[in-house]
């Protein structure tokens, strides 16, 4: 028997379509995975935001401890503002953290770290789906 040719090639896109979401599922499963085990996983540099000034961002570094890794950046406040005027304006006042990224379930969270005076210090890290934070 002789399919029509409309159905061959029908059958051959399903055939492909199945292909194509069963290998991006395989992906997506793998990357949470990795996300999940890589502890020493950190944002970028570019996810801090922006220092009001007259205030500068300063150094940036990279801290672990137990439960992963986190960056740090240190703010150079200067007067007239003060650590706590600094974070409040950037909105600081406690943890934030944005809407989770679907492809490695895991979201970025930013707050700070210390704030007494002139020195101002905010960290950046990964919070896994799972995790309490």
């Amino acid at each position: 028997m002789v399919r029509p040719r409309n159905a061959q090639t029908r059958q051959r896109l399903v055939r492909l379509s199945v292909l194509v979401l069963v290998v991006a599922f395989i992906a997506w499963i793998g990357s949470a995975l990795w996300t999940a085990v890589d502890e020493a996983g950190v944002p970028s540099d570019s996810a801090f935001q922006p220092v009001p000034p007259p205030s500068k961002a300063g150094a940036i570094s990279t801290e672990c401890g137990s439960g992963g890794c986190w960056r740090e950046m240190v703010v150079e406040v200067k007067p007239p503002q003060t650590a706590e005027s600094v974070a409040a304006e950037m909105g600081l006042a406690s943890e934030r953290c944005e809407p989770m990224n679907l492809w490695t379930l895991r979201k970025t969270c930013t707050g700070v770290a210390n704030a007494r005076g002139e020195g101002l210090n905010i960290y950046l890290k990964y919070s896994l789906l799972l995790s309490n934070y």
